[in-house]
C-alpha cells in the first residue's frame, strides 16, 4: 500500500518536473532568433486576446464586438484598433473582474502600492504565470549574478509581489538571499546596513533613492560603503534612475547599477543584460508606443506612452494596457545577442511638472540637479512655482558653484529658470525612512 510519505514524494517529484518543463520552455523562447520570436509572439498574441475575450468578464464586455479580426482571422495589425485598458478600469474592476480562470487556479494575489496614483489595484497569477516570470527574470539575472553572490532584497514583500518574485528568481540563480523587506520595525535602515556588513552582501536590490540613503546611513555608523562593505552591484527596482543618479551610486558604493522595470499588474516588463541594455520581456508582453494624447502609434524610435498586451497570461490577461510611462523602443540588435528589443525609460506622465509652459519629467530634473551636487548626502527637492522651478538643496551643496551650474543647465537644456531654497535634511530623511518605496516622490517640496 502506498504510504502518505510516498504519495507526497511523488507529488513533489511531479512538481519539480513541471517547474523544469516551464524553465525549459522559457529558455527556448528567449533564445529564439528574431524571425522565430516574431512568429511565436504573433501566435501568442492571438491566443492571449482570445483567452481574455472568453475568460475575463471585463474583456467579454469590452471586446465582444471589436476583436473578431484578431481572434478569428489572426490579423495582428487589428490589435491597434482595439480599445485601451486603463488603470481606472482595473480600479473599477477590483478585485476579480479581470480574472480569466477559475478562482481556484489563482496561485498568487497581490495589490499595487498605489504610490503613483493613490489607489490600489489587484493583480493575480496562476502557478504557470508566476513560475514563468520567475524563470524569465532569473535568465537575465544570470547575466551579472552567480551562485557566489549574496543578494539583499530591500523592496516591498507586502502584497505588491516584487519582493517575492525577485526572491524566487534569485534562488533560481543560486544566490544567497537576505530578505530585508521595505519598511518594518524589525529591519530599519540601520539594521539593514548592519546586515549588509554581517552577511557579506554583494548585491543590493532596491530603489536608487534607498540605495543612496543606505550609503548615508552607513557613513553615519562609521562605515565607508566602498571600503567596509562588499556591495558591487545595485539592481534598481520600483523606480527609474537617471544617468546622474547611477553615477552617484557608483561614487558612493563603487558598484555597478542595473535597471529592472515592471509593475504589479503586468509583472516584469524589462530586464538588464550584461551590456546594461534594458530588454523588453517580449515572451511575456506585446509592446506598443502611442502618442499620450491621441493614442495613435508613434513613429519607430520615437518616445511614446508604453502600451502592454499580455502574452500567455492565464489569470489576468491585459489587452492594450496604458502604463502611463513614456518610453522609447529600440530594435537595434544588442551586442549581448538577445533577439528582444530594448527600452529607454523617460519617466511617468503623471510625474511631469510644468514650468514656464515647459513639461519636464522628474527623471530629467533628477539628471540635471544631481549631476551638479558636489558631495553626499545627495538630497534635493523641487517644486514648480509660477514661471520658475524652486530647487531645494541641503547646506552642504548650497554653494554658488552648484547653484550656478544647475541654473545654467536647466536654462540651456529646457529654458527653465530656477531659484533655490535651503531644505531640511532631517525632514527629507524622515520622509525616506517612512516610505515603503522611496522614489522621486520623496523629492517634492510641499
Amino acid at each position: 500500500m502506498t504510504t502518505e510519505l510516498e504519495r507526497l514524494g511523488t507529488h513533489l517529484a511531479e512538481l519539480l518536473d513541471w517547474r523544469a518543463a516551464v524553465a525549459t520552455e522559457v529558455e527556448g523562447v528567449l533564445r529564439m532568433d528574431r524571425d522565430a520570436l516574431r512568429a511565436w509572439r504573433e501566435r501568442a498574441l492571438v491566443e492571449s486576446v482570445t483567452h481574455a475575450l472568453q475568460g475575463s468578464p471585463f474583456y467579454a464586455r469590452r471586446l465582444a464586438d471589436t476583436a473578431r479580426a484578431l481572434t478569428e482571422h489572426g490579423d495582428v495589425a487589428a490589435l491597434s484598433r482595439l480599445p485601451f485598458t486603463t488603470r481606472q478600469d482595473l480600479h473599477d474592476g477590483y478585485p476579480f473582474d479581470f480574472l480569466a480562470v477559475p478562482r481556484g487556479d489563482v496561485a498568487r494575489f497581490g495589490e499595487s502600492s498605489g504610490t503613483s496614483t493613490g489607489t490600489s489595484i489587484a493583480a493575480y497569477f496562476t502557478a504557470r504565470d508566476w513560475i514563468t516570470n520567475n524563470c524569465t527574470v532569473a535568465h537575465f539575472l544570470k547575466q551579472v549574478l552567480t551562485a557566489d553572490d549574496v543578494a539583499a532584497v530591500a523592496v516591498p514583500y507586502e502584497l505588491a509581489g516584487v519582493g517575492q518574485d525577485l526572491d524566487r528568481s534569485l534562488e533560481l540563480v543560486g544566490c544567497t538571499v537576505v530578505a530585508l523587506g521595505a519598511l518594518t520595525q524589525f529591519c530599519p535602515p540601520e539594521r539593514m546596513v548592519d546586515l549588509l556588513r554581517e552577511t557579506g552582501v554583494t548585491t543590493l536590490v532596491c530603489s536608487g533613492t534607498r540605495a543612496l540613503y543606505l550609503a548615508q546611513v552607513a557613513r553615519a555608523r562609521g562605515l565607508d560603503p566602498r571600503r567596509d562593505l562588499k556591495v558591487s552591484k545595485v539592481l534598481f527596482a520600483g523606480e527609474g534612475a537617471s544617468p546622474a543618479k547611477r553615477q552617484k551610486l557608483h561614487q558612493v558604493w563603487g558598484a555597478r547599477s542595473h535597471a529592472m522595470y515592471g509593475m504589479t499588474e503586468t509583472n516584469t516588463l524589462g530586464m538588464f543584460c550584461r551590456h546594461d541594455a534594458l530588454h523588453l520581456i517580449e515572451n511575456r508582453s506585446w509592446f506598443e508606443a502611442v502618442h499620450p494624447e491621441t493614442g495613435q502609434p508613434v513613429e519607430p524610435g520615437e518616445v511614446g506612452e508604453l502600451v502592454v498586451t499580455s502574452l500567455r497570461a492565464e489569470a489576468m490577461p491585459l489587452v492594450r494596457y496604458r502604463t502611463g510611462d513614456l518610453c522609447r523602443i529600440d530594435d537595434t540588435p544588442c551586442p549581448c545577442g538577445s533577439a528582444l528589443r530594448t527600452l529607454r525609460h523617460h519617466g511617468r506622465l503623471a510625474d511631469r511638472v510644468l514650468v514656464n509652459q515647459t513639461p519636464i519629467s522628474q527623471l530629467q530634473l533628477e539628471d540635471v540637479i544631481m549631476s551638479h551636487l558636489d558631495e553626499a548626502p545627495f538630497y534635493f527637492a523641487f517644486k514648480a512655482r509660477d514661471a520658475e522651478l524652486l530647487v531645494g538643496l541641503t547646506a552642504n551643496n548650497m554653494t554658488d558653484r552648484v547653484r550656478d551650474a544647475i541654473r545654467a543647465d536647466l536654462d540651456g537644456r529646457y529654458r527653465i529658470p530656477a531659484s533655490f531654497t535651503l531644505m531640511s535634511e532631517e525632514a527629507f530623511e524622515q520622509s525616506i525612512r517612512s516610505a515603503v518605496k522611496p522614489t522621486m516622490k520623496s523629492f517634492l517640496i510641499d
